[in-house]
This record gives C-alpha cells, structure tokens and sequence, in this order.
C-alpha cells in the first residue's frame, strides 16, 4: 500500500466529498502567505469532525503518508507547505464551532474558527479575547496556536500560549490526547501545553481549545507621535516601557511604511520619519490622565503628539498598521518579512543596524512592528526577475536574523520558523541554547511521531 491506497481508505471512511485530489482544488494549498515556497499536495482533507482527523492521522501513520495540517494558510514562513507532492494537506477550517463560558471566564473554541470570530463572540458578553493578529480576520485559532502568534495587543498581553487553558490534540496514529483544564488554575505533571504550542503541527494536530477571556476595558484613548528621526521614536518605546507604563499596543511605522499604507490603502496619515501609535486602556476616569502621561514621555523624545478617543479617527490608525504588510505586498512583487524580536534596551541599536542595512544594500525595507514588546518586522522588498536584487534581498535576510540573535533577542517573535529560517534557528539554538536542547526535542519528535509524518521537513525535522 502507499499514498493511493490511503487516499482511498480515507475517502471511503470519511466520504469522498471531504477528499480533494484536482490539481485544480489542490492549488489553493501549494503556498501560504509568504508565497515563497510552493509544493502543490497530493491530496486535501476537509476535516468536519475529530472522527476524520483520527481517520486520516490513522492511515496516514500506518502507510508513512506525510500529514500538513492547516488553517487559512496566513503563515508568513512556509509553515503550511508541504514538502512532498504525495503528502495530506488537512484542512481543519470546517471545524469551527464558538462557545462562550462567561461564568468559568473562557472561549472553548474549534480550530477551524478565526480569531475575530472568536474575539467577536466574547464581545457579546462585554469581554474579548486579546490576541489579535494582523490577519486575524482569517487566521485560524488552530494556526495561532501551532504557531503560538502575537498581534498589535501583544505589547499587554502577549501571545497565544499566554491565553490557553486546555487544547484537544491528536497525535500521528489517531491518538488523542486531553491537555489542560479548563480552570484558572491547576498543577499535576509537565506542562505539555507549552510543547503543543508553537510546534506548527510538527507534534499533532490542535483540533480544540478552551481560552481565556478578559473585561472589555471601560474606554481606550489612542495616543500617536510622529518624529523626525526613527532614533527618537525607539527611544519613546523604550521610555514608555521603562517609566511602567504598559499600553495595550505600541507600535512603530517608519517613513516608507507610512508612504506606502497612504498611497497602497489610500489613507492620509502624516508622513514622518517615525510614528509610534499606543493605545491606553482603562477605567474611565483615569484612561485621559495615563494618556496625557503617554504623551508627555513622546514629547520628550522628540515627538509631535495628538491622542484621541474619535472612533473614526482611531479606527484609521488602527487599520493604517494593521494594513501594513499587505500594503507593501502590494505596492513590490517581492517581499521577505523579517520578524526578529530584540530586548527592549536594544531596540534603539537594532533600528539603527537596520538602517545601515538598508543603505548598504540599496533596497527599501519598510521598518514596522510591534516595538512595544521588541518584535519587529523589516520588510525587505526587491524584484524577484532581478537575480542581484534577489540575492540582496536573501543576504539582508540573513543579516536580520543574525543581528537579533547579537543582540539578544530571537528571529522569531512571532511568524515561527517553518521552511524560512530552518538555518538560521539553529544558528540561534547553537548560540544560545545548546546542542543539548536540539538532542532533546528530537527525542520528543521521535516518541510523538515515530514514523515522521506530521508536517516533515518543518523546523529542523
């Protein structure tokens, strides 16, 4: 038997209207996001239940087919691609169901749902669920978590692993596995939740989970600066951080970020050298004080500031970051999105090595992110037909990556690993964890998923 025969044990089990096999139906889930890595699946699974997940997981061990799961496929990194032509793409979007516990304070939610969904959900109930991805209009609770993403609230509080309570995994073979209580507290064993999250479906599949919910805050003021020198807007981030205060975002946009969002997205937002956009959350009466406070700190590095409480007028910055990247997808027909994370005493220094960067290579890269809690995404962007361009654009990558880890920080915040930064993370694992830690996790890899189906070629496996 081989991928045929499995293909068509899972059709027969599971119904053959949830199999896909059509190059023309296959296509859409050769590529993710990034659109860097291409591999087209030999077949697709639209999982409705945990009964087919079990299925596939089952035949697809016992004849050695590789599995690829995947949400709406927004990964920036390759995460989703599959790395063979005879490998299962499983395709978990139709499984997601929402249900709201405000009395036990959590979301239990499937991971086909998409986070605004699950977001808007709690908002009914006067909370909301606070991760929030740029692409959280289409990223997949499943992907989130597989990947452990952040967002533009990152800077509060933080990223999905910080959020879970319990998950429903299913391991290579059709085993499941409960991981978790949906309680606020409880200790017994290793916390394997951490070992779920963020493997990008290397270890299982994620096919539910139970979230946290928090209070919707009683008012939100979005305080912006805009500064001559990208210099000045770091040193407001890290001012605004080290004098304790803690917005529920904090995000930077260089001048070539807010060039390209107004003439791509056809927004008029001031152009400046820096703009730094923080949202200050809290109880009525106190929300207008932090943020004059808020204010003051920008004033003082330098910056020109307004705040504001207008729904409009905040719903437009708000969009102006959240639009970036697609923005200058749009604007080049090449990018490669960095996504380096540095400590916040260093991000001064890393803006200024990036600039460097960008002169002595000559390409534009669009520097934004989320500063407030050190992630930052340099957007490198050439002309693919243009190999010399092509080469830079790889070369500065590279750099990026390797900067972060100079300096302390990782390559990843947030985007994870997948096929584009193999290498370079283990660069970092060899710099800075050890060849101990790689011995380790291979061992996990191997007792999880002897057979080395799930998501092959991913990370370093």
């Amino acid at each position: 038997m081989g991928f045929s025969q499995a293909i068509s044990e899972i059709s027969r089990r599971i119904g053959r209207e949830k199999v896909l096999t059509e190059p023309e139906d296959v296509y859409a889930y050769s590529l993710d996001a990034s659109t860097e890595f291409k591999q087209a699946p030999g077949a697709v699974v639209r999982a409705s239940s945990e009964e087919d997940v079990k299925v596939v997981l089952e035949v697809a061990d016992r004849e050695r087919v590789p599995v690829v799961p995947r949400g709406s496929g927004t990964s920036l990194t390759g995460a989703p691609v599959p790395t063979s032509p005879e490998s299962i793409v499983l395709d978990l979007t139709p499984m997601n169901r929402v249900e709201v516990n405000v009395d036990d304070g959590y979301v239990m939610a499937e991971a086909g749902a998409t986070v605004l969904e699950v977001d808007k959900a709690c908002r009914e109930y006067g909370f909301f669920f606070p991760p929030d991805p740029a692409s959280s209009r289409i990223a997949t609770i499943g992907g989130a978590l597989a990947e452990n993403a952040g967002g533009l609230r990152g800077a509060k509080f933080g990223v999905m692993k910080n959020w879970v309570l319990a998950m429903e995994v299913y391991l290579a073979g059709g085993r499941k596995l409960r991981i978790g209580e949906p309680v606020y507290k409880w200790r017994w064993g290793p916390d394997l939740l951490s070992l779920f999250i963020g493997s990008e479906g290397t270890l299982g599949v994620i096919t539910k989970a139970w979230l946290k919910i928090y209070p919707l805050p009683e008012k939100v003021v979005r305080v912006m600066g805009t500064f001559d020198r990208l210099e000045d807007a770091g040193r407001a981030i890290s001012q605004i951080r080290r004098r304790g205060y803690v917005p529920m975002m904090l995000e930077l946009l260089d001048r070539e970020t807010i060039e390209i969002v107004n003439e791509v997205l056809g927004y008029d937002v001031e152009v400046a050298e820096a703009m730094v956009v923080a949202d200050v959350d809290g109880p009525r009466e106190a929300v207008w004080r932090m943020a004059r406070e808020v204010e003051q700190v920008m004033k003082e590095s330098g910056g020109r500031t307004r705040a504001s409480d207008d729904p409009e007028e905040m719903q437009q910055l708000y969009l102006a970051r959240q639009g970036a990247y697609a923005a200058v997808t749009r604007a080049y027909p090449g990018v490669l999105l960095e996504d380096i994370t540095v400590p916040l005493s260093k991000l001064m220094v890393a803006l200024r090595e990036l600039e460097k960067l960008r002169k002595e290579y000559g390409l534009r890269m669009p520097v934004f992110g989320h500063a407030g809690d050190g992630n930052l995404h340099p957007t490198i962007c050439f002309d693919p037909r243009d190999e010399d361009q092509l080469r830079k654009a790889r070369e500065m990558f590279v750099k990026i990556g390797r900067l972060a880890i100079e300096l302390g920080g990782a390559i990843s915040g947030e985007h994870g690993i997948g096929l584009a930064k193999k290498e370079l993370f283990l660069e970092e694992i060899k710099a800075v964890r050890g060849e101990g830690y790689l011995e380790v996790v291979r061992k996990i890899k191997e007792l999880l998923d002897p057979n080395g189906i799930m998501n092959p070629g991913k990370l370093w496996f």
